[in-house]
């Protein structure tokens, strides 16, 4: 930050501080998550690529939907594999999602190493087959979510 910018936020009042500074976290967040989850594809696009009408992939619950932070919906990229969904991913986000609070809690478990998957994450698991583990996995853990 240049020394002018921080000469005006020294003599910013505190609720401006405090504006700026959760406008920064919001930044760092956003990243995080960016960094962590990659690219969103549009509706639009995922009705493209997978050769549906926008309708049919807004009610299509197989599919992992995030709301960002503009109101917009993303569909992680990471969930496709060419021009169809990636083998296994539509049961475990249908399994899921009736547990957790977010969808971005599905997002996160998807994309975090897991012990029991050898400190790989979900995806990389069902990206290299593992289809079954992950898929087993998923039940306990909604199980679990819902005691």
């Amino acid at each position: 930050m240049n020394a002018s910018l921080q000469r005006l936020i020294r003599e910013a009042s505190p609720e401006t501080r405090y504006q700026i500074e959760a406008l920064l976290r919001q930044e760092a967040d956003d990243t995080a998550w960016a960094e962590q989850l990659g690219p969103v594809y549009r509706q639009s696009d995922v009705a493209r690529l997978l050769g549906k009408s926008k309708q049919a992939v807004s009610a299509d619950r197989g599919l992992l939907r995030l709301e960002l932070r503009n109101g917009d919906l993303g569909y992680p990229v990471f969930q496709f594999e060419g021009r169809r969904q990636l083998a296994g991913i539509r049961e475990v986000i249908r399994t899921l999602e009736p547990a957790v609070a977010s969808p971005w809690t599905t997002a996160s478990w998807l994309t975090s190493p897991a012990p029991e998957l050898d400190d790989r994450t979900p995806l990389a698991a069902l990206r290299g087959g593992d289809s079954e583990w992950v898929i087993a996995l998923a039940r306990r853990t909604a199980a679990a979510l819902r005691h």
